[in-house]
This record gives structure tokens, C-alpha cells and sequence, in this order.
């Protein structure tokens, strides 16, 4: 998601980080609850954009999720800007699990 927000992705550093909670009914709503959260800071001040996130917490039960975001400040003079995105959409959102190895597939509106 972040890679369609600016058009050269390396120019994104990691100088500080931002932590973010999300929970869900089933395992689409939490995957659409966490994208959605990030895509909130970044479109809110101070316009966090994440270069790496790591999982701090993941209760897939009771599906509940905390991760940290490493990044900066967005700034236009530095992060060439790339397609906006407006949303998370949860049509046709898919998780796949097999045998240990994960697939996602989400779409964003733009």
C-alpha cells in the first residue's frame, strides 16, 4: 500500500516509528482493520508512512493485532508522490493459508 503512495519507495527511511492496534470479527475484518489503520496515519498529521512494520502482537483467536510502523514524515520535497489511496476495500479481500505459507489479496481504491 505504501509503495503506490510515493513513486520511489527507497527514499523512505526508517527515523522513528508509529504503533497501531486493530481487531476484528474473522480474519478479513482484522486484515481490513489493519491496513485500514495504517492508511489513518498517513493520511492524518503528521503523514506517517511506514517503510517496514513488524508484528508486536498477533492473537489470532480473538482476532486482535498491535504492530509497530518504521518510518518518517511523509514530505513531498523528498518522497516523490506517488497515486493516492483513498481507501481499504473489502470486496473480495482474500487470505489464503496453506501449509504455512500466506497470501493476501487486496485491493485499494485509489
Amino acid at each position: 500500500m505504501f509503495n503506490y503512495m510515493t513513486t520511489d519507495y527507497d527514499t523512505v527511511q526508517m527515523k522513528m516509528s508509529a504503533d497501531i492496534e486493530a481487531e476484528g470479527l474473522d480474519m478479513l475484518s482484522l486484515l481490513y482493520h489493519f491496513l485500514d489503520e495504517f492508511l489513518f496515519i498517513f493520511s492524518a498529521e503528521p503523514n506517517f508512512i511506514a517503510r517496514k512494520v513488524k508484528i508486536l502482537e498477533f492473537d489470532k483467536e480473538n482476532f486482535k493485532i498491535k504492530a509497530r510502523g518504521f518510518g518518517e514524515i511523509f514530505d513531498i520535497s523528498v518522497h516523490p508522490q506517488g497515486t493516492e489511496v483513498k481507501a481499504i476495500t473489502y470486496s473480495n479481500m482474500q487470505v489464503y493459508d496453506n501449509e504455512n505459507q500466506h497470501e493476501l489479496f487486496v485491493i485499494v481504491d485509489i
